[in-house]
């Protein structure tokens, strides 16, 4: 069987037809079976009901994007960044009767055979960007089937893991226990602050030292610590989402948790997970100096909101050049690392059992005895920096192939401006950002 995967269309007619034109010549060679596409219809471009239409004509499946529901009500728009938020109720003003029911009975999640197909990811079906392996390690277990097939970030991604760790706990890294009376590195603190939220007594925590500790008390140790960890990687998940929706949904600007927060929140989180905290006159110092920081922080996000607020109105009546774009989308990712870091979410603290791939253009095949999450890219909002229209071919016997195809996005950015839609959505199209 073999079936073409597309995903992201946003009301994009250009580039809808583009890729239903290629889809259909490379058929010509070998027969296409069904057409599956991953949501968002609508949404940022000019032409919902006109996309609406040709795909419920071609296409054998549809899922439900987070743009879909948005404009029809289902989803709060208050969790949208400005020009989502305007283009979304400019859609839902624009949508007949018959494609608002349409989209409203969209489903969320559909499996097919060996895949399942989700807009977001296994784990956060409408809103989650998997754009790390982190990130991914926790939908491998969200979903059965060899294959997961996704969109959401307008980005060509594969994240491939050994079949025989599906559905498996993600668990941390073993922690070497001390062995001696020598001053605990952090690693050996964490153990034991866990050991005292568990209540167990000095003496408990000296026998784990020498070896002498029962299974049920390592067991319980290891259970509080794991909850910790999954704990941590569920606020990094949210907030680094928080962060990733400023770059794919809206000029890149604070929102109203500003990162400076974010990592206030965070840092006191991971310190309590790690179990440093304590009451004793040195960290009494240090909470000092922390409190100091932070007000810093604080200072430093007022100031920077001000200047947001005072460019948003220019930002959104002008157009955005380029570079103006790609340096706003730098700090941000320099944000989401840093909070990745300051919640320890990397291989020294998370066990990593997937890896991931930037696909090539043309074939690529699954590594015998894995499974795999896999995005197309983006039909009418490319984000990888390349502007042509992405969609993929599965075939059940010979694997994927990837393609770009160019479309003429001059002629959506002149309908984007026509309808007064916010110019900046029609200036990103010629850069795929």
């Amino acid at each position: 069987m073999r079936y073409a995967i597309f995903t992201d269309i946003h009301a994009n007619l250009e580039a809808l037809e583009t890729v239903l034109s290629k889809i259909d010549e490379i058929a010509q060679d070998e027969p296409i079976d069904e057409l599956w596409f991953l949501g968002d219809l609508v949404g940022y471009g000019p032409n919902p009901n006109e996309c609406i239409d040709k795909l419920r004509e071609r296409t054998d499946v549809i899922i439900a994007g987070n743009h879909d529901w948005a404009a029809v009500g289902k989803i709060d728009l208050e969790d949208f960044s400005e020009a989502a938020r305007i283009s979304a109720e400019w859609t839902a003003e624009q949508l007949t009767p018959e494609h608002r029911d349409f989209l409203t009975h969209l489903p969320e999640r559909i499996v097919k055979d060996d895949v399942t197909l989700v807009h977001g990811s296994p784990y956060g079906p409408l809103w989650e960007y998997l754009t790390s392996e982190v990130l991914a390690e926790r939908s491998f277990q969200e979903f059965n089937t060899r294959y997961c097939f996704v969109g959401h970030t307008h980005v060509p991604i594969i994240f491939q893991q050994p079949d025989t760790i599906a559905n498996t706990p993600t668990s941390p890294l073993e922690v070497p226990v001390a062995q001696n009376p020598e001053p605990l590195t952090l690693e050996e603190s964490q153990n034991t602050a866990i050991a005292e939220d568990t209540d167990e007594t000095a003496e408990d925590i000296h026998q784990q030292n020498t070896g002498e500790s029962d299974n049920g008390a390592h067991a319980a140790i290891d259970q509080t610590f794991t909850e910790k960890v999954q704990s941590i990687a569920t606020d990094a998940a949210d907030a680094v989402a928080d962060l990733q929706q400023q770059i794919a949904d809206d000029i890149p600007a604070a929102r109203v948790t500003t990162p400076s927060e974010l990592k206030e929140i965070i840092t006191s989180k991971e310190a309590e997970a790690r179990g440093m905290l304590s009451h004793s006159e040195q960290d009494d110092a240090e909470d000092d100096a922390v409190v100091t920081t932070t007000r810093d922080d604080e200072q430093d996000a007022i100031d920077e909101q001000a200047e947001v607020d005072t460019e948003d109105e220019d930002a959104f009546n002008t157009t955005t050049p380029e570079e103006t774009i790609q340096n706003a989308e730098d700090r941000l990712n320099q944000e989401i690392e840093e909070l990745l870091t300051l919640l320890g979410l990397s291989q020294s603290m998370i066990e990593v059992t997937n890896e991931m791939l930037v696909p090539p253009e043309g074939a690529w095949e699954t590594t015998d005895g894995y499974r795999a999450i896999i995005n197309p890219g983006g039909v009418g909002q490319p984000r990888d920096g390349d502007p042509r229209a992405a969609f993929m071919i599965y075939d059940t016997e010979h694997g994927f192939t990837f393609y770009r195809v160019p479309y003429p996005f001059e002629k959506t950015q002149e309908k984007i401006i026509k309808v007064k839609l916010p110019p900046y959505l029609a200036t990103r199209l010629a850069y795929g950002r």
